[in-house]
């Protein structure tokens, strides 16, 4: 019975090969359509090294004030210590870090060797916590190094080896904007996705003197810096966002005093909502987008199954005068339908691993350029892992076959109550 089915399908479309190749790529590219959705807003949100933990993260990045008498306002990211003020020691928080949230492009060099650019990052000790780097030599600067102001640094693989040739670089000097560093330190290469935690130089934000992160702002709030909070569990998030609204109370007050207010735009935000924040004086975006991936969803799905439905149907009026003669034959109905079903689901799944395999393809091949950030010029490694998403491409697979099975379902069964004599002479159902 299944081989009969399986050479009827290769039947079709052997002699209907353009309905049959179009029912395929129909559902083929429904399928890739919406994994490049999902990919896109994966990447987004999966953890991996060193952002692990994006489940548990919390971000502070930006301050918004308005003034109680007139219209002007003043938004940016964070001073140090009003970060610092905002987000550390919070009980409910396994660890938190302050750090610039802009990665700087710096020449580096070793002593007598010519310059490169590299991407660096000023951070605290909080750092290394917050963020599971994994180190291939050395360790991270401490707490004590970043209150000294030493100049050491931490280093990734790919610069090491331009560097030295190698990656056994700890204890050796490195020339950052001329400034003799010692590297502490080499981590793996990371990926430009991660965000927060990516650069090749590490370096603790007082080695330049505090007064280079200190903008020209009386009341000491705006500053380059962002703060990101590690809860022990996402269940702790609400305890820690209530913890910092008190804080941010207290600091609304005394603003209060000076003629200003504090606009609340609901930080720390989580993973998701981080990524849709448009300025630091607007509100996360996230819920509009989320609703936005769903009408794409949907659209991605039924407007294909549309032309997928009336692809099926004319491929099932062409066979009135076949069901005709089976029926003819003593061919029962509950097999006939059963047949047809089968074919269709078997036309569905050929398209489904074609939208799989394409997945692949555009994985394997067209990933790096599709998401490496405009904004740093380093190639996007992206794990087919992250990528494939099991439970949304057999859900989108699923989806595809229910509307195939109602477009081919309902008219079998129709075709299958017609009088053989009359299936036979028809063309229509």
């Amino acid at each position: 019975m299944k081989s009969n089915m399986i050479r009827q399908v290769v039947y079709d479309l052997r002699h209907q090969p353009v309905i049959g190749i179009v029912s395929i790529i129909g559902t083929a590219l429904s399928i890739f359509l919406i994994m490049i959705v999902v990919m896109m807003s994966r990447i987004e949100t999966m953890p991996f090294s060193p952002e692990s933990n994006r489940d548990r993260l919390l971000y502070g990045r930006n301050l918004h004030t308005a003034s109680l008498t007139t219209d002007e306002s003043g938004s940016a990211r964070l001073d140090f210590s009003l970060a610092k003020r905002l987000y550390l020691g919070l009980k409910d928080a396994e660890a938190a870090t302050v750090f610039t949230q802009d990665v700087e492009s710096v020449d580096v060099c070793a002593p007598g060797a010519p310059a490169f650019v590299a991407y660096s990052q000023s951070t605290d000790h909080g750092f290394w916590k917050v963020f599971d780097f994994e180190f291939i030599a050395g360790k991270p600067y401490d707490e004590a190094a970043v209150e000294a102001g030493l100049k050491e640094a931490v280093i990734s693989e790919s610069v090491a080896r331009r560097l030295y040739g190698t990656t056994d670089a700890v204890g050796r000097e490195i020339l950052i904007l001329q400034q003799p560093y010692r590297v502490t330190g080499v981590v793996k290469d990371v990926s430009p996705l991660a965000k927060a935690a990516f650069a090749e130089v590490f370096k603790p934000y007082t080695v330049d003197g505090a007064k280079n992160y200190i903008w020209d702002n009386e009341d000491r709030l705006f500053g380059p810096f962002q703060a990101v909070i590690l809860a022990r569990s996402a269940d702790d998030f609400p305890a820690i966002k209530a913890e910092v609204r008190s804080r941010l109370a207290v600091l609304d007050n005394e603003l209060h005093q000076k003629g200003d207010s504090l606009v609340y735009h609901g930080q720390p935000y989580n993973q998701a909502e981080s990524n849709y924040v448009a300025g630091s004086n607007n509100d996360s975006r996230e819920p509009q987008m989320r609703r936005i991936r769903w009408i794409l969803y949907a659209v991605l799905l039924l407007v294909p199954a549309i032309n997928l439905s009336s692809m099926t149907n004319s491929r099932l009026r062409r066979r009135m005068s076949e069901i005709g003669v089976r029926r003819a034959f003593g061919c029962r109905r509950s097999s006939l339908i059963a047949n047809i079903i089968t074919e269709n689901f078997l036309i569905t799944v050929i398209g489904g691993l074609t939208g799989l395999l394409l997945c692949f393809i555009f994985g394997l091949f067209f990933s790096d350029a599709v998401f490496t950030d405009l904004e740093v010029s380093r190639s996007a490694d992206v794990s087919m892992k992250i990528l494939i998403d099991w439970r949304i491409y057999c859900s989108a697979l699923i989806f595809c076959f229910i509307l195939n099975l109602l477009s081919s379902g309902i008219p079998a069964w129709r075709a299958s109550r017609i009088p053989p004599v009359d299936a036979i002479n028809s063309r229509n159902i």
